[in-house]
């Protein structure tokens, strides 16, 4: 074998290279950290010895990993870029070494205490001349609205861990990594939900930084929006009018923003909505709560409306959703 595993309980996997030859140690790295990122190319930077360990753990809709390595370099190439299945982004902390992150015309240098992200669905190159330490969390692009293979901010992006809601998003992922092995399970979609709200904001932090390209500006200034929104869908005052007054737009230029993606202020708001009304329908923490109660949880205050629009979005009322989700009994 060229792996071996520490342990596999629950949602977490913790895998090391062997300690007995040169080859076979990195040549084992190699599989690691494809089996975790997909394909990459994965090459030597320094001579000597190669010991390196990777432990990922998946938490609601993201994935953690803590890396400790010697010196190397992973590239994604436009062919591999092509062939792999699945090309999230990836928000990292380096709690030691340095990283040099190139993707496309850019490059970033990320040191102790420092962020960087990259987008594994453009071909990208980290280079690690020295140990690493890190922790990266993997999630879709979606949760901080950008599409896979546009341009974005968030391309080879590196910031300071020591200001704005990245010092939250610091400490939490030193802790999670530290526990990910004794973490209960039912306690790890709460994680998993913590990360990503954190995620969400550092990254909004970083696309509210002033921009050049009008697209690119307009890209954030909407992603903002939804992220203060999304943080305000129990509310029943949120509203289109509240979103354009809040951001200093006019109500006129937020409709323009949703219409490059199809889409209304209230549409939107409405279909959050019901997607966090869904997730509790189906969540056996939730159980105890009633149709009516989840519907106002999520600023849906009349229940017969809320069941119309459910059975409009996913074509079953909510009563029928909730029963379905329901684990079979042995």
């Amino acid at each position: 074998m060229s792996a071996v595993p520490l342990d596999s309980r629950g949602p977490v996997r913790i895998l090391r290279t062997q300690e007995s030859g040169l080859r076979c140690g990195f040549h084992a790295w190699g599989d690691l950290v494809t089996d975790a990122c997909g394909p990459l190319r994965v090459y030597r930077t320094e001579p000597g010895a190669f010991q390196g360990a990777i432990s990922t753990g998946t938490f609601g809709t993201v994935q953690l990993a803590e890396v400790r390595a010697g010196p190397h370099a992973v590239e994604r190439t436009e062919l591999l870029v092509n062939k792999a299945a699945d090309t999230p982004l990836y928000l990292t902390c380096v709690l030691d070494g340095e990283v040099r992150v190139n993707q496309g015309e850019l490059t970033a240098v990320a040191r102790k205490g420092n962020f960087f992200c990259y987008d594994s669905s453009r071909p990208f190159t980290l280079w690690m001349r020295r140990p690493i330490h890190m922790v990266s969390v993997k999630f879709d692009h979606h949760l901080v609205d950008l599409r896979a293979g546009l341009e974005h901010p968030l391309r080879a992006a590196t910031w300071c861990g020591a200001r704005g809601a990245s010092v939250l998003l610091a400490d939490l992922l030193r802790s999670a990594v530290r526990n990910m092995p004794q973490l209960d399970p039912v306690v790890t979609d709460h994680l998993g939900s913590s990360v990503a709200s954190l995620v969400g904001a550092v990254c909004s932090e970083k696309l509210g930084a002033e921009v050049r390209d009008p697209a690119l500006a307009r890209r954030a200034l909407l992603h903002r929006i939804k992220t203060f929104a999304r943080a305000r869908l129990g509310s029943p005052e949120l509203s289109s009018r509240l979103l354009a007054r809040s951001h200093n737009i006019s109500l006129r230029y937020l409709q323009i923003l949703f219409h490059d993606e199809d889409t209304s202020p209230a549409l939107w708001i409405r279909n959050e909505r019901l997607e966090r009304c869904r997730d509790d329908l189906s969540d056996p923490r939730t159980a105890h709560l009633t149709v009516a109660n989840i519907a106002e949880r999520w600023g849906l205050d009349s229940a017969s409306h809320f069941s119309k629009l459910f059975r409009e979005r996913y074509g079953v009322t909510p009563r029928e959703w909730r029963r379905r989700s329901r684990p079979v009994s042995a």
